[in-house]
């Protein structure tokens, strides 16, 4: 539009110079328009800002609070290839370790045949009576204790194999910023293998 009304300005005007030179203005303007076109179609676009305001903030320990650390008995019977019933509450006697106790609190599955039981026990900052969070490692005084990479800010398994005992035990030890988390197994001598296992598949769905 802007051209046509230039073309009708020259063209009243009568003159060759002012038409040379209303051409050479139209030029100029659609070369800039041109110009502002190709720029604003090239400059990058950020999504940096839209991702950071719709992408939720997440944490190693978003869901511990929950009722059983939002774990249900199918999860568990999933990951034994065996039927749990629903979980029952539990809490734990006083532990001392160096100059601090603590206790727990959580909760506790047995499969459908009895022969299985999962324990998951959670010490918050409140079951400490410093009402810190400490990362305590388990002792190696009986048993060994095996570090396991990529759960928390540390974790060790350990297995509690006693001499001429019936069944298998073992324990998955997690620290996390928001708790000290402990997953105790326990069952028939032939989980022994794959119970280190079972136990970080329990642990992976409620350390996220």
């Amino acid at each position: 539009m802007r051209r046509a009304v230039a073309a009708i300005f020259c063209a009243a005007a009568l003159s060759t110079t002012a038409l040379a030179g209303c051409s050479d203005d139209g030029a100029g303007s659609s070369n800039e328009s041109r110009s502002t076109t190709t720029s604003s179609a090239q400059a990058p676009i950020s999504t940096t800002d839209a991702v950071s305001t719709t992408t939720p903030s997440t944490t190693s320990a978003t869901t511990l609070r929950d009722d059983c650390a939002g774990l249900t008995s199918d999860e568990v019977s999933s990951s034994f290839g065996r039927g749990f019933e629903l979980h029952t509450e539990s809490s734990g006697g006083v532990s001392t370790i160096d100059d601090f106790n603590y206790k727990t609190v959580g909760c506790s599955f047995e499969s459908t045949d009895g022969e299985v039981e999962v324990d998951l026990n959670l010490s918050f900052a409140e079951q400490f009576d410093d009402g810190t969070v400490h990362c305590v490692e388990p002792s190696d005084h009986l048993h060994p204790v095996i570090p396991v990479d990529g759960l928390g800010e540390s974790a060790w398994w350990q297995a509690k194999d006693f001499e001429n005992s019936t069944d298998a035990e073992g324990q998955l030890t997690i620290c996390v910023d928001e708790a000290l988390i402990a997953i105790e197994i326990e069952g028939p001598t032939t989980m022994q293998g794959p119970m280190q296992q079972q136990a970080i598949e329990i642990a992976r769905l409620v350390v996220t």
